[in-house]
């Protein structure tokens, strides 16, 4: 099974979602949006996102007595339900801070995922090797795929 962008990496799934999205787009994202996406996701992964998602984690791997309890089990799954509203959460502030710009779909751009992709991990001060590179090609062909390409 692959499984791409590994924790080491330290990248958020939004935010690798929102730079194969922006390829659509021939208007190239301000400095000032990205920036602003990039503060609200930092701050919201680890704030919110990433201590809900240790406690879910915890509670899965967690073999104590209690976790055969269903109150236990109960509130595992409403932790997850709570990760995923606050992954939706930051879908839609990425959503609603370009609502100026993506008025004009164009057909999807590797070139254009690529150089986001690229932006993105220099946020992250992350180097291109060659493990990551493999995995964000699979990422762009896919988002291609999904946009209908070759």
């Amino acid at each position: 099974m692959f499984r791409p962008f590994k924790m080491n990496f330290r990248l958020d799934v939004n935010l690798l979602l929102f730079c194969c999205w922006c390829a659509h787009f021939e208007k190239e994202l301000p400095e000032e949006i990205w920036q602003r996406i990039l503060g609200f996701s930092n701050e919201w992964r680890s704030q919110v996102v990433k201590p809900l998602r240790d406690v879910r984690k915890w509670m899965k791997l967690e073999s104590s007595p209690y976790s055969r309890e269903t109150q236990f089990s109960v509130l595992r799954d409403r932790i997850k339900m709570d990760e995923l509203a606050a992954e939706k959460i930051q879908q839609e502030f990425i959503e609603s801070s370009l609502q100026n710009l993506v008025k004009t779909k164009v057909e999807y751009s590797e070139a254009r995922a690529n150089s986001y992709l690229t932006r993105l991990l220099q946020a992250f001060k992350i180097e291109r090797g060659k493990e990551i590179n493999a995995q964000l090609e699979v990422l762009i062909k896919a988002a291609n795929d999904s946009a209908g390409g070759k």
